[in-house]
């Protein structure tokens, strides 16, 4: 829900396999450059395909399509759209996994586990706590669905707690940051932060006051 109601939002028609640009804001955008890259299960590359276009304002630019069906006739395939300003800036991003045969999908049990180094900081004021997350794909295997749980010292969660993104899927080199907000009144101790995912082993990640702890998953 949160991607899909982006003001500006790169998709993919799961019918058509046209690639378009949403822009729901009143400004057009001039300059873009829509990015498209397939990848096999193995981090193989497949297909690339890269386009210079204008968005305009309050409506849905169509702006390629891609030939998605030999290629995931008989396999999952990994689809990822960018969508950048013409300074190189990343304005939105999305990720598919496809195939034609619903069977297919049974080879994401295959997938091996994906290698999420991460690192947390902890800071607050009289009104919220802050811990800010850095996770980062240093393997060579898609990291699908991580998702983080903010846990206190003994290990129940911390509610309410606001995310600015959650199961988050990392390509090989991907990296996100993200930061979790809670009320003050919940930070009397020092908090940890789960980490799990399809093909993520669980972990517990340290929250740490000053600089950050790393801690490979």
């Amino acid at each position: 829900m949160k991607k899909a109601c982006e003001p500006l939002h790169v998709q993919l028609d799961l019918a058509t396999f046209d690639v378009a640009v949403v822009n729901t804001t009143t400004t057009p955008l001039a300059g873009l450059s829509v990015i498209a890259d397939v990848y096999s299960l193995d981090n193989k590359s497949l297909l690339h395909h890269e386009e210079k276009k204008d968005a305009g304002a309050d409506g849905v630019t169509a702006e390629f399509k891609l030939d998605l069906a030999p290629l995931m006739a008989a396999n999952v395939v990994l689809v990822k759209l960018q969508l950048k300003n013409a300074h190189g800036q990343l304005l939105s991003d999305n990720l598919y996994w496809l195939s034609v045969d619903y069977e297919n999908y049974r080879q994401l049990t295959r997938l091996p586990a994906a290698q999420i180094a991460a690192t947390a900081t902890f800071s607050r004021n009289a009104e919220k706590a802050l811990v800010k997350v850095h996770v980062e794909n240093q393997g060579t295997a898609a990291a699908l669905e991580t998702k983080l749980t903010l846990l206190g010292a003994d290990g129940a969660r911390i509610l309410p707690a606001y995310f600015s993104d959650n199961y988050v899927s990392l390509l090989p080199g991907e990296a996100r940051e993200i930061e979790i907000e809670y009320p003050a009144t919940a930070a009397s101790t020092t908090p940890q932060v789960a980490v799990r995912g399809w093909n993520v082993p669980s972990k517990i990640v340290p929250v740490t006051l000053t600089g950050a702890t790393h801690n490979h998953l």
